[in-house]
Order: structure tokens, then C-alpha cells, then sequence
């Protein structure tokens, strides 16, 4: 997620979608109430028996939102505020859908606070990853690329004839030099890009044979991914990009991220050492005496139709930075996350624990 522009006082925040994180994150987001503008299409009447269908800029005021994880967009439905009079009522409803690579802009009537932007700060964070690694790699031929939050650089082509299978021998040695002279592209640019994770891609077997080589010669270990494109080209790094594969390794690493922390929450209950609260009435009194080493929140508790009870959690995140806890937004797009979700939505670990 990009942040365009951003008006605390007047609540505005304009903001470019770049994957399904994003939209999950917005979805938890915008309220009732809140005003969404986007460019959106409506199908109008021309003449009798007749309508077409035309894009245009509407602004909604919020009645609901939801999220469509399969379907990749969200969908913002309410009542239009503003919008060309000639082709729309203002005060008739209407459904903007939001997907990837839109702009949308959000304005909530009486102002945005830093809470409340937390979820978009840690999306747009997201985006700025460490670097990772692609190579697209087929019998003879293979791209590397590295790809940062700024765009995908390719780094180097490799082809090399390998084609000597009546002599399985020679054959061996041909494909060896070839994986060898990958590899040392590759711990190159380990040391130079210090990257996240390599993601492995082509047709056929090349690159399980590849993965296999790499182990015993990579000079630093780091997680790698395998994955199906049709050609070892720099066409075929695009391909890697254009599947979606670098985002579901980043998502990986949150969910990983986020999965540990809430089994040291189980772990921490199951050996009742009072060293975690959780439901809202303990997290609030561990937060106030400035114990809480980490607090977890489920993004679906940041949607709380109470606002009293929205506001109270937004509020126990600003106490917590201020006592310099870690705060975490867990996902409900995990089963992990929602196992959290179910055990209240809230917790805390604690420096030392609470007496009860």
C-alpha cells in the first residue's frame, strides 16, 4: 500500500492498492460513516430501453464494506454524496468496487488520529520490503533479477549448452558448470543486497535439480521458494512477478511473524506464569501499570461497531507505544490469526508477570 496524500485534521488519506493485504487492511478500515471517493462505473439511462454503462468520480458515505479475499476487491457500499448530477441522484445508493491498483481516498468527519492510521502505516511498510531474489531458470539458460519496494532490476542472463545427453557424464558436468556460474551470481548478490528470501521458478525439472545444487553451495542460507513459469528468460522473472509469488512470500514472513507470537500467548496459558493478559479489562490494566512487553490486537477489533468500545482500543495502543511495548496487528486471513480472534482479540505479554 501506497499513502498519496494524508490531512489528519481533516481526515482525509488518499491511498494506492498494490496487493490483497492492502485490501484486507482497508476493508478493517473505512467505518459507516466514513466518505470514500473513487472512480467507479454506473450504468445510465440514455433513452427509453436503452442505458450504458459510464466511468465516473463518486463520492459515498459509507453504509458497509466488505471483503472479497477470492474475488480481489472490496466492495464500499453507501449512499452517493457528490458526483456528476447529470448521470447520478445524490442520496441513491451505490456499490464502488475496490481492487488492485486503484485510488481511493477516504475522509472520516471529524479527523484521523495516528491510531487509527497504524494499520495503513504497517501495510505501506510492507511494501518498502528488503530486496528478493528471482531466478528463472530452464535446461541451459537462466535471468536473475533482485526485486526491491522500488521496482524489479535484472541482474544477469546465463546460457550456457548443455546438451550432451548421450553422455550422461559430460552431460553432468556441463549442467554443474551452469548451476555453478548461477550461484555465483547469486552469492553476489547475497552479500551485496542482503535479500529476504530467492525465489526459484521455471519449466520442468531444472530448477528442483537446481534448488538441490544450491544447498551444498550457497554461502549464506536464506528461505527459497520454488514455483512453475514457462521459460528461464527475463520474460520468465516477469512471470514470477505477474503470479504473485514475491507478495505470498512477504505475507509468509507476517504470518509466520504473527503465528509465533500468539502460540507464546498459548504457551504463556497453558503454564499459568501471569506472564500474559488478555480480553480488554486485563490488557487495559496491564497497559496502564506499563508492563506489556507486546501487545496483540486483532484487526477485526479495530472494526468494532462500538465506538466506545473502538475508541478504548485505539487509545490502550497510543498508552502502549508511550510505554514503548511492541504493538501488533494480527490478520484474521490466517487460521492462527483467527484462533486469536476467538480467544477475545486482544492480548499482552508481559515484562514480568501480573498479580492477580
Amino acid at each position: 500500500m501506497r499513502i498519496v496524500e494524508v490531512d489528519l485534521k481533516g481526515g482525509a488519506i488518499t491511498l494506492h492498492i498494490e496487493n490483497i493485504d492492502d485490501l484486507y487492511v482497508l476493508s478493517s478500515f473505512i467505518r459507516k460513516g466514513d466518505l470514500v471517493k473513487a472512480k467507479t462505473s454506473r450504468r445510465i439511462k440514455i433513452r427509453e430501453g436503452e442505458s450504458v454503462r459510464k466511468t465516473m468520480v463518486l463520492t459515498l458515505e459509507v453504509d458497509k464494506v466488505s471483503f472479497h479475499e477470492f474475488g480481489e476487491r472490496i466492495r464500499v457500499h453507501g449512499v452517493i454524496r457528490e458526483g456528476p448530477e447529470r448521470f447520478v441522484s445524490l442520496g441513491s445508493y451505490h456499490t464502488i468496487n475496490v481492487k488492485l491498483g486503484d485510488t481511493i481516498t477516504i475522509i472520516r468527519p471529524g479527523g484521523l488520529t495516528e491510531e487509527e492510521l497504524d494499520p495503513i502505516k504497517e501495510a505501506e511498510k510492507l511494501s518498502e520490503h528488503k530486496p528478493i531474489l528471482l531466478l528463472a531458470i530452464e535446461e541451459g539458460e537462466a535471468t536473475v533479477g533482485i526485486l526491491t519496494s522500488y521496482g524489479l532490476k535484472i541482474y544477469a542472463n546465463v546460457r550456457r549448452n548443455v546438451s550432451a545427453k548421450d553422455n550422461p557424464k559430460e552431460y553432468d558436468s556441463l549442467l554443474k558448470a551452469f548451476f555453478s556460474e548461477v550461484i555465483d551470481i547469486i552469492n553476489e548478490l547475497i552479500n551485496q543486497y542482503d535479500p529476504i528470501a530467492l525465489i526459484i521458478a521455471g519449466p520442468g525439472f531444472t530448477k528442483e535439480h537446481f534448488r538441490n545444487y544450491l544447498d551444498r553451495k550457497i554461502r549464506r542460507k536464506l528461505p527459497v521458494v520454488v514455483d512453475n513459469v514457462t521459460s528461464g528468460t527475463e520474460a520468465g522473472v516477469y512471470e514470477i512477478i505477474r503470479r504473485g509469488t514475491p507478495d505470498k512470500v512477504l505475507r509468509e514472513q507476517r504470518v509466520s511473524k504473527e503465528t509465533s507470537l500468539i502460540q507464546e500467548v498459548i504457551m504463556h496459558l497453558s503454564k499459568k506464569d501471569n506472564l500474559v493478559a488478555y480480553g480488554l479489562d486485563e490488557v487495559e490494566k496491564a497497559v496502564t501499570y506499563g508492563i506489556v512487553k507486546t501487545l496483540l490486537v486483532s484487526m477485526a477489533m479495530l472494526k468494532n461497531p462500538d465506538p466506545e468500545k473502538r475508541e478504548k482500543i485505539l487509545k490502550l495502543i497510543k498508552l502502549a507505544k508511550s510505554f514503548r511495548s511492541e504493538v501488533y496487528l494480527i490478520s484474521t486471513l490466517h487460521p492462527t490469526g483467527k484462533q486469536f480472534l476467538s480467544l477475545g482479540g486482544i492480548a499482552a505479554i508481559l515484562r514480568y508477570p501480573i498479580k492477580k
